[in-house]
């Protein structure tokens, strides 16, 4: 785990400073070059709907949160408007609109302290934008990232154009999974995707509900030995997430399950990744605690 770890840091911190460099900068409205985001972007993906992808978008930023850690959440599985369900908010602007061309000031909620939401809006649907559309979102992010320990885009489930733009623009993934049979089979093929792609990414992994702790780790080393194997792909393993009742509590109240039932199984599991991915994203230059981030 020693030298895995290691790894990761190096390669986050290549990445880190390769979204500095100037072939991926793009230019605003007056002309000007804008960089690629400074904060770390996390791409939360999953090869099928239903896996429990957007609660685990929504408590790990109030995990993050919890340490005092300020987040921005961008709802990008949009046209299913679930992060502000979750947060029982109602946004005037959307991804869409930013996209359109809206000020991305504008566009953000604040539904809890230390976390940010750019809303996806209901019933409007992003599966093909063109360059112009995706500069605009992106330079929006790019320019409030500073503010930010992290971003976290909660990505439309299976493959499409908008989650390889992430990718390629500098995003990590994060494969969410469950041990379903077809959820491994669909979190295989976005693995494979990725290396038909030729994304250059070493994912991580997190085992969504699962019954045990051991029914976890299976579930996980299953899909990294097959990356290995047969993709010669690295797939980090992050972490898993306890099956609970209690999430369904949550979402009948619309409000996140470390605000309703903070010491629940499953609550404990969003802490540990949480912790786990800030080991290994710290940017140079911030602090453990991401106060110099607040606004």
């Amino acid at each position: 785990m020693g030298d895995q770890a290691s790894r990761l840091r190096e390669q986050m911190s290549l990445w880190l400073k390769s979204q500095h460099a100037g072939s991926d900068a793009m230019s605003d409205d007056g002309g000007r070059a804008v960089d690629a985001s400074s904060a770390p972007v996390f791409a939360i993906m999953s090869g099928k709907g239903g896996v429990g992808k957007t609660n685990l978008c929504v408590n790990l930023a109030l995990a993050f949160a919890e340490d005092g850690v300020r987040v921005l959440l961008v709802d990008a599985d949009a046209g299913f408007a679930d992060v502000e369900i979750l947060f029982d908010s109602t946004p005037l602007l959307t991804l869409w609109d930013v996209a359109a061309g809206a000020p991305m000031e504008e566009a953000l909620l604040a539904p809890r302290p230390h976390v940010d939401v750019l809303a996806g809006g209901s019933g409007r649907f992003f599966d093909e934008v063109d360059d112009t559309a995706w500069n605009r979102l992106w330079r929006g992010i790019a320019n409030v990232s500073p503010r930010y320990a992290c971003v976290l885009v909660d990505c439309a489930p299976g493959v499409h154009a908008f989650g390889e733009r992430m990718l390629r623009q500098g995003a990590h993934p994060i494969c969410v999974v469950t041990p379903e049979p077809t959820a491994i089979t669909d979190g295989y093929a976005l693995l494979k995707w990725m290396r038909v792609k030729k994304l250059g990414v070493e994912p991580w992994l997190v085992v969504n509900r699962a019954k045990s702790r051991a029914e976890a780790d299976d579930t996980a080393a299953r899909l990294v030995d097959a990356a290995a194997k047969f993709l010669n792909m690295q797939v980090a393993y992050a972490g898993w997430i306890r099956d609970d009742p209690a999430l369904v509590k949550s979402v009948m109240a619309r409000r996140p399950l470390l605000q309703l039932v903070p010491g629940s199984p499953a609550a404990s599991g969003y802490r540990q990744l949480a912790r786990w991915v800030r080991e290994r994203a710290r940017p140079a230059g911030r602090g453990a605690d991401g106060e110099e981030t607040a606004r």
